[in-house]
């Protein structure tokens, strides 16, 4: 199994127009395009894959598409449902063709939800898969609605020290992945935000998923390798910072498809609603911003 840090690409889903089938053909070549620009692993069918808008099946093909392509990246799976038989199923999938990793997401619909629920929810799932799976939790309570506490993480540390691998932080908030990180030294903590990279390596991160790295990620790398040779991190953050901002002022999944067109010659391809399209205005006014960039090579 991979090592899994450093830089973890969470790649988009390309959809054909109106967002009804996903172009599997695409697949290959942005993985290809992210492995040699810097990528270390990717993480598909998470939030920035548009994962709770694909089905089962559409789950198994996508992952399915990246295991044969993957070449020499790791692959960190986004296996959640708010279904618990479906997080069993597609997590087990992922698991037994090959997959580093499974990344799973609290489900998303129930709110107030006892820890006892939740701790019952993910033990489940792990009971279920192969001993050798390695787990990592997803608090990205903006979307889920749920926060991975400190005693849900002891209580499955407990029960599955094995399995439980790490946490992804997309709380946007470095001072939790900080907590995370001192809190559970026998975990892997991975920052969740591409303005959180430099800070997140000074608490003692393992590495960044990263949504910009779709298009950069050897900007996320720069950050990674400054602060490990003892260069100017802080200039190298704050690049990939105002790459990120121009993502921020359009619709961002969108966007960063517009993006990756652009950089490696794919044919553009769309979102799934309810995420919207880029007007032609605002394509038009993207890639003016994004000329300076992607000219740096």
């Amino acid at each position: 199994m991979s090592d899994l840090k450093g830089v973890l690409v969470a790649t988009l889903t390309p959809f054909t127009p109106g967002g009804r089938e996903i172009d599997l053909d695409w697949v290959p070549r942005h993985l290809a395009y992210l492995s040699a620009r810097g990528a270390d692993a990717v993480v598909p069918c998470g939030t920035n894959g548009e994962g709770p808008s694909l089905n089962v099946a559409e789950h198994k093909a996508l992952i399915d598409t990246v295991l044969a392509h993957k070449g020499t990246l790791g692959v960190v799976a986004g296996t959640g449902f708010a279904s618990l038989t479906d997080t069993i199923e597609v997590s087990r999938y992922a698991t037994e063709r090959g997959a580093d990793g499974v990344l799973i997401v609290p489900p998303f619909y129930f709110k107030s939800l006892s820890l006892r629920g939740l701790f019952e929810y993910y033990a489940t799932v792990i009971r279920a898969l192969p001993p050798e799976v390695r787990v990592l939790l997803y608090n990205i309570p903006k979307y889920s609605g749920v926060e991975i506490t400190d005693a849900l993480v002891d209580g499955l540390l407990q029960a599955f020290p094995r399995q439980l691998y790490g946490i992804k932080d997309t709380s946007g908030r470095p001072e939790q992945s900080a907590h995370y990180i001192e809190k559970f030294p026998a975990l892997r903590i991975y920052s969740g935000g591409d303005d959180l990279v430099l800070s997140a390596l000074r608490f003692g991160a393992a590495g960044a998923v990263t949504g910009v790295g779709n298009v950069v990620p050897h900007m996320v790398k720069a950050v990674q390798q400054a602060y490990a040779t003892g260069g100017d991190a802080e200039r190298a953050q704050k690049r990939l910072s105002q790459v990120k901002d121009i993502f921020r002022r359009y619709p961002e999944y969108a966007a960063l498809k517009l993006a990756v067109s652009l950089a490696t010659g794919l044919p553009r391809v769309g979102v799934r609603p309810p995420i919207e399209e880029l007007t032609p205005e605002q394509g038009a006014a993207l890639e003016k911003e994004l000329r300076p960039v992607l000219s740096e090579g």
